[in-house]
């Protein structure tokens, strides 16, 4: 993998650079494009202009076809659910992989999963992909926007639980016996250390699962 070039794509610089990162870690070259300037305004893109975010997509797809790499990452959640993902690989002609296809992995695995996100389409990309996957698998959601803007800003963990009463949140999924919290934002897992100290309930990251999937390209 020491020889693999993957180009990462998304939504503002801090997640790209934490989808380099983590890349990285694995030992993989891994190059970022990000889309947005912040949160918000990658949001209001998602939810209000998608055609025009499937275009800056395009674009930097073919910058980064020009510079070379032939798989792209997309390491956000939101964005995968606001453009075709699968459309854009094909008629760009490069291997595009996102966190989706971990969850269709994830869903084989639970009846009833908690979830949290950046914004609602996410969550609704997200559930769609794991009952298709798994028809018996529910999902019980919430989105956070603010919680994404407070990473940013390198907010610490401790301080970004309590101002968001996390710690209630946790005790909600606790109550309706989920089975396991999907992290479905990249910005979240830097609260996955803290959230485990508060509950026993699984915490998965899916930038693992979609580690494996790079390797299998």
């Amino acid at each position: 993998m020491k020889n693999t070039k993957i180009a990462i794509i998304a939504g503002t610089p801090v997640d790209t650079k934490l989808g380099v990162n983590f890349l990285i870690s694995k030992g993989v070259q891994a190059f970022g494009y990000p889309i947005s300037s912040t949160p918000e305004e990658q949001s209001a893109l998602q939810i209000l202009s998608a055609e025009t975010l499937t275009e800056q997509v395009r674009s930097r797809i073919k910058e980064i076809k020009n510079d070379g790499f032939e798989t792209v990452v997309i390491y956000c959640n939101s964005m995968s659910a606001a453009v075709n993902m699968d459309k854009l690989s094909s008629q760009e002609d490069i291997n595009i992989i996102t966190p989706y296809n971990a969850y269709r992995q994830i869903a084989k695995k639970y009846n009833l999963i908690g979830l949290m996100t950046a914004n609602n389409q996410s969550a609704a990309g997200i559930e769609k992909v794991i009952q298709t996957e798994n028809p018996n698998c529910n999902v019980l959601g919430m989105s956070i926007l603010p919680l994404v803007i407070e990473i940013e800003k390198d907010t610490s963990s401790d301080k970004i639980i309590e101002k968001f009463s996390l710690k209630k949140l946790l005790e909600f999924y606790i109550n309706n016996k989920v089975e396991a919290i999907l992290l479905g934002c990249t910005h979240f897992p830097c609260l996955k250390k803290e959230l485990e100290k508060l509950t026993c309930i699984p915490i998965i990251d899916p930038a693992e699962l979609m580690f494996k999937t790079i390797i299998e390209f």
